[in-house]
């Protein structure tokens, strides 16, 4: 009882935080390359994209390069999201261990969707509207059990109605301490390099400053919530971060997670956070099943005006 009362005042906390920033209002088309700030993974989704300082899983080299650090072992991750208007994202990942260094190379694609093209030099028909990759290779290290540090190399390839093109290159950096009492503080500065430049205008990498905070608790016994439940096992994950895009206000999102091991020795995993002051986007939503190396993952992002979004990942362990 005193791990549940422990956590709850954590999440209190967390939400408290979060909410102190309910007046702030993001500035947006500031920048160039938004694809890079489109992080694609259901676990992190459901979370409210508060992954910073979430060790041990292929989704943070969206936004901690640090975080694969703590991966148990080799692991391949998939992940597939439909955007706005009709326009799909997807990302695939392998992280490889090897001692205490994880080498995680990545591809992460949107695709906007066609469109048909008139220009005045005749040059007409039905043309993606706006294809992007990132190609991405990450290197997280341990140098002390509880400290990691990782960076990402990426090179952003932007086409635009298959008339016109971009590409730059891009690096992360960032830090992740996870504390055997279950908190976990991690930091990192994304998208810095070069600006995005199609013949005679250029504009700036979305680069980004992220700050969270993570706190697992495992819960004893188990089926304390429920005491006719048959769980084996149980915890719960509390986190919440800062992000401030360049040129733009910060914003902060927090989420939880609760993991519970059932009968035949599945895991279950229920996720919701809450995304503050966006203009379009509140609450998300998702779960997890993971059964022996295999892990699905699905995600629900709301949304006021626009279309829902939906992330869903398949990860498997070696």
């Amino acid at each position: 009882m005193k791990l549940l009362s422990a956590g709850a005042a954590v999440f209190l906390s967390a939400a408290l935080f979060a909410l102190a920033a309910g007046a702030t209002r993001a500035e947006t088309g500031l920048t160039g390359a938004p694809i890079l700030n489109r992080p694609v993974g259901a676990r992190s989704s459901g979370m409210g994209r508060a992954f910073t300082a979430i060790p041990g899983d292929a989704e943070s080299i969206m936004y901690n390069p640090a975080g694969p650090a703590f991966l148990p072992g080799r692991r391949a991750h998939a992940s597939y999201m439909n955007g706005f208007g009709g326009g799909t994202y997807g990302v695939a990942a392998a992280s490889v261990k090897a001692g205490n260094l994880v080498l995680t190379p990545a591809l992460l694609y949107y695709n906007s969707g066609k469109m048909t093209l008139n220009l005045t030099d005749g040059t007409g028909g039905d043309v993606v509207a706006e294809l992007d990759t990132v190609s991405m290779l990450s290197a997280a290290y341990k140098p002390l059990p509880e400290l990691a540090v990782g960076a990402t190399v990426k090179r952003t390839a932007i086409n635009l109605a298959e008339t016109a093109s971009a590409s730059a290159l891009h690096y992360d950096f960032g830090a992740l301490y996870a504390m055997r009492n279950g908190f976990s503080f991690g930091a990192a500065a994304l998208n810095n390099g070069q600006a995005v430049k199609f013949e005679e205008k250029s504009d700036p990498a979305p680069a980004t400053l992220r700050a969270g905070f993570s706190y697992k608790i495992v819960v004893k016994p188990p089926n304390l919530l429920d005491r006719s439940a048959d769980i084996s096992y149980l915890d719960i994950v509390f986190a919440s971060d800062w992000s401030r895009v360049f040129r733009e206000k910060g914003y902060y999102q927090s989420g939880l997670e609760m993991s519970m091991k059932m009968p035949y020795s599945i895991f279950l995993s229920v996720r919701a956070g809450y995304l503050f002051s966006r203009p379009e986007e509140g609450f998300t939503f998702g779960f997890g099943v993971k059964n022996g190396r295999w892990n699905f993952g699905f995600g629900f992002e709301t949304a006021k005006k626009l279309d829902s979004r939906h992330p869903v990942s398949l990860s498997y362990e070696f």
